[in-house]
């Protein structure tokens, strides 16, 4: 049986494992772990805290319910007050995803169900990605007259450009398998088979030299960046904040909003005697 250590946090859950693997989940299921500043800050502080132990091997990033992650919190974003709110969120996400795709170690991600717009971005800024055979994909920005700004920096690293407006432009839903295609998605399980598969895996990563592993990603990161210079940071983030503050955006998630508030009460409705 696996030793834990458990850490305590409001949207997430930190465990760490004997073997050196630590897995961090996320723990917002009743919004479909959508991305709220405070989980942002949460997964971030998580991220750093599994960086100073030199025990740690590998990270795995997991969730609970049945979607991985819905992208950013709606509800959350609607309560910016300026441009510099919206700033802010944007620049605690790329940070977030910078963060992951700069550990010394690998970052093995796992998901089912649902993954869009900023559940994409940490698909993207992992080492490995399991997907089970039913998730489905979609860049859905557009939809609420926002774009995939942020999360660009990073899926741009791992899918052509010509996909990228395919996908980003149509709002398309896309299933596990396009996503391995893709190159999003490194491979695609069932899903009565994904945790084994997974462990098993776990299991030949950690056996290899850990210092090697540390070397091996930044040698990876610096070879294939080495002209970026972080421009994209001050880029892709103030798109976003411009974007949060547009009238179709700001009417587009009041609507998301009003609708989804409605559905809530209806259901409550439903079930009163």
């Amino acid at each position: 049986m696996k030793n834990t250590m458990a850490f305590p946090y409001k949207t997430v859950r930190l465990t760490r494992e004997d073997s050196g693997i630590s897995r961090l989940i996320l723990s917002r299921p009743e919004v479909r772990n959508a991305l709220s500043r405070l989980m942002i800050s949460e997964m971030t502080e998580a991220v750093m805290d599994v960086q100073d132990d030199t025990a740690t091997r590998a990270l795995v990033i997991d969730h609970e319910g049945d979607i991985f992650c819905a992208g950013a919190d709606l509800t959350d974003l609607s309560e910016s007050g300026n441009r510099e709110e919206g700033l802010q969120y944007a620049r605690l996400l790329f940070d977030l995803l910078d963060l992951i795709e700069k550990s010394p170690f690998p970052v093995v991600v796992t998901a089912h169900g649902s993954v869009y717009g900023g559940g994409i971005g940490l698909l993207a800024a992992a080492d490995i990605t399991f997907l089970t055979e039913n998730c489905r994909l979609c860049f859905s920005e557009v939809k609420i007259g926002m774009v995939p700004a942020v999360i660009s920096s990073f899926v741009l690293k791992k899918i052509s450009s010509g996909r990228a407006r395919e996908l980003m432009l149509s709002a398309r839903e896309f299933d596990a398998h396009e996503a391995l295609d893709y190159g999003l998605a490194s491979f695609v399980l069932p899903a009565d088979q994904l945790q084994q598969q997974v462990n098993l895996y776990l299991q030949a990563l950690v056996s290899n030299k850990q210092k090697a592993l540390e070397e091996c990603k930044k040698m990876i990161f610096t070879s294939s960046r080495i002209t970026w210079l972080g421009a994209a940071r001050e880029y892709t983030t103030g798109i976003f904040a411009d974007m949060l503050f547009s009238k179709e955006a700001r009417e587009s998630i009041r609507s998301f909003l009003a609708a989804k508030g409605k559905k809530g009460r209806n259901r409550k409705q439903k079930n009163q005697p």
